[in-house]
């Protein structure tokens, strides 16, 4: 009799475990991204308030650019309608309107402008091994930001209508994709250290936040063509930034994130040379902690509630702020 129940105590444990992997294999979207979570933890839904939700910033200006003059207007010279060939400096049989070097004078450039939802957590720490060059395993701290991207359409694009620019009006695109770059910075400690690709560590992060989703690297989710979500449908996508070695000391940083919109601005330098500035989200952290111990110190966004003085404008010159805040746009 002891025996029969035994036998029986061990079959229903085996059944039992069989269940819990055919559930976690159910559990997992169609993605063939596998996803990680503690053991014997179920996804767990994120409670209001936890994530920041950063709307797309969504600008008219930014659906035209200049005027600017063409290139070849400085670089040849020799097109224009001069003296001695022409006395007065035009065209003998057309309006100097109509030449070459005017129509390339005070270009617009128009064009469509997307931008995505951006929610996150703020910067959080891991211990996680590291696989090293000689196949060995060295534990870091890594440094992480747990994000979801959401494309819901009402894109603008510049109305012209009789070659008089009317208001931007709305368009959606069937799907964006998030060509992404993350960066951390810090001029105290003089870091700008872009995300890295680290596996080991976003399986051991997905565990830990239990997301129920795959977690994307920064270029993973450069892969994924975004679809708009709907109020029935939600087609947002998870992602992770990674970060490692990170000085311990630091104790204000931002995080910039790129390729939330193909918004941009051109910029013309002292020397005369065009710049193309992104858009970027800049989000500001601060820590009240040290090197020691240092996966222990909690990060917290935005600026720290000092009431001295000389400790606020020093962490506003950190970024050049003129007040406090936790995250902007801005064009780099």
């Amino acid at each position: 009799m002891k025996t029969w129940v035994f036998q029986s105590i061990l079959m229903s444990a085996a059944l039992c475990g069989q269940a819990e992997f055919a559930c976690a294999q159910t559990a997992s979207p169609s993605d063939s991204k596998v996803v990680a979570t503690a053991p014997g933890l179920a996804p767990r839904k994120l409670a209001s308030g936890v994530m920041t939700v950063v709307a797309p910033d969504q600008d008219s200006e930014d659906t035209a650019l200049g005027p600017f003059d063409l290139e070849f207007v400085a670089k040849h010279p020799e097109l224009e309608w001069a003296a001695p060939d022409f006395p007065e400096n035009k065209p003998h049989y057309a309006s100097p309107s109509e030449t070459l070097l005017s129509l390339s004078r005070d270009i617009i450039f128009r064009h469509e402008v997307w931008g995505l939802e951006f929610s996150f957590k703020p910067v959080r720490l891991i211990e996680v091994d590291i696989p090293k060059d000689n196949g060995k395993f060295q534990k870091k701290v890594v440094w992480y930001m747990v994000y979801n991207v959401r494309y819901k359409g009402e894109d603008l694009s510049p109305g012209i209508a009789a070659d008089v620019p009317t208001p931007p009006e709305k368009v959606s695109f069937e799907s964006v994709r998030f060509i992404s770059r993350f960066a951390l910075l810090s001029k105290e400690r003089k870091l700008n250290l872009d995300a890295q690709i680290l596996p080991t560590a976003v399986d051991a992060i997905a565990a830990k936040e239990r997301i129920g989703k795959p977690l994307h690297d920064h270029i993973e989710i450069g892969k994924i063509d975004i679809k708009a979500s709907t109020l029935a449908e939600d087609n947002s996508v998870w992602g992770v930034a990674t970060w490692t070695d990170v000085d311990p000391r630091v104790d204000f940083f931002a995080i910039d994130v790129r390729g939330l919109t193909n918004a941009y601005k051109i910029r013309i330098d002292e020397e005369g040379k065009k710049n193309f500035d992104r858009k970027t989200l800049r989000i500001y952290h601060w820590r009240p902690g040290d090197s020691i111990d240092e996966s222990k110190d909690r990060i917290l966004l935005g600026l720290p509630a000092f009431e001295n003085a000389e400790r606020v404008d020093y962490y506003l010159k950190q970024f050049n702020l003129k007040e406090r805040l936790d995250y902007q746009w801005i064009y780099r």
